[in-house]
């Protein structure tokens, strides 16, 4: 009934007069369309930051970067402790110690060679040979051979190598009159060409009459030593002491008044040292032989042959000088006045060649 008078009264009224516009208000209509959107106003003020979210996953793996410098390098660790020892390997050894020419053949699978030489001794000279009442000169002691050692690389080596081992100089004979020199030896001992050898020892001189044989130095790398020379009226003289290999003694005299003197002592080694009893012993009146170089292995130093002793029985013979071993010089004889023999001289000590291949 309400809603009948309002439209009665808007039908009475002039159009432009509105009484109450609180009566004249209707009923809300439906909402019109969506007009466009406006645009965008200015970003308002940024508010505080928010609380940081979880992490999330690990991401892939990138490539690496560009290496850096080397750091200096950190100081060195404690030594370790050591390691067990490692079986026992096998050598091949031949040895070669009959005078003449051999030939060495490498063994399969060696790595290193180890080769030594030693070089033979001169032989030592014989006696005089004189009338009672003169006085007669003992025999020159030989000189020793010398003695060489050179390791090699096996790949170093041909597969076969030439090799020599020096003989050792023949003593003097016993003599009437004059005494006789000592032999020569062979040659020095060597390994490789002879015009060019790889290891090479020389052989030691012999004697001439009362003078000893010297030691050759040359292409040793241990020398030997010189013989003793043969006493005039007197007592030899003991050889000098080699390296490795020494000297023969020399031989003893007589004097012309008919006494007697004892050989020369063919001496020790600088390696073997002064060893009891390794001595070639001198002979002792009257005419008494002088002893040979003791025998042993190879690695044992070599003392030469003792001088022979003088003999004035007037029919007695001079004493023998006793042989060299393992490059050493032979001993010279002895002398004598009568009708007898001078003593001979010692022989000089062969060389070897030795070579040791693991």
């Amino acid at each position: 009934m309400t809603d009948i008078a309002v439209i009665d009264v808007l039908e009475v009224r002039p159009p432009q007069v509105i009484v109450d516009a609180t009566v004249l208000t209707g009923l809300p209509g439906p909402p019109g369309p969506q007009g466009d959107q406006g645009a965008q106003g200015p970003p308002g003020v940024a508010g505080p930051q928010g609380n940081p979210g979880p992490q999330g996953d690990q991401g892939a793996q990138g490539p690496p970067g560009v290496a850096g410098p080397q750091g200096n390098p950190g100081p060195q660790g404690n030594q370790g402790a050591q390691g067990p020892p490692g079986p026992a390997g096998s050598a091949d050894v031949q040895v070669f110690r009959v005078p003449g020419s051999f030939t060495w053949t490498k063994p399969a699978g060696v790595t290193m060679v180890q080769v030594t030489c030693c070089g033979p001794g001169g032989g030592g000279s014989s006696g005089v040979a004189a009338a009672l009442g003169t006085a007669a000169s003992g025999g020159g002691g030989g000189g020793a051979g010398g003695l060489s050692a050179q390791t090699f690389l096996a790949s170093d080596l041909p597969a076969t190598v030439a090799l020599v081992v020096g003989a050792g100089g023949a003593g003097g004979a016993p003599s009437s009159g004059a005494a006789n020199n000592g032999g020569n030896a062979s040659g020095p001992s060597l390994f490789g060409p002879t015009n060019q050898p790889f290891v090479q020892a020389v052989n030691g001189a012999a004697s001439v009459g009362a003078t000893a044989g010297t030691a050759n130095t040359t292409f040793t790398l241990w020398p030997g030593g010189n013989g003793g020379a043969g006493g005039a009226g007197a007592a030899g003289a003991a050889s000098a002491v080699g390296s490795f290999a020494s000297g023969g003694g020399g031989g003893g005299g007589v004097s012309a008044a008919n006494a007697t003197f004892a050989g020369g002592t063919g001496n020790y080694s600088k390696i073997g040292g002064a060893v009891t009893g390794w001595v070639g012993t001198a002979g002792q009146p009257p005419g008494g032989n002088g002893s040979n170089a003791p025998t042993g292995g190879l690695t044992v130093a070599a003392a030469g042959g003792g001088g022979g002793c003088a003999s004035n029985s007037g029919t007695g013979n001079g004493g023998t000088g006793g042989n060299g071993v393992n490059g050493s010089g032979g001993g010279g004889g002895g002398a004598t006045n009568g009708t007898g023999m001078s003593g001979a001289g010692g022989r000089g000590g062969d060389g070897y060649v030795v070579v040791v291949s693991w």
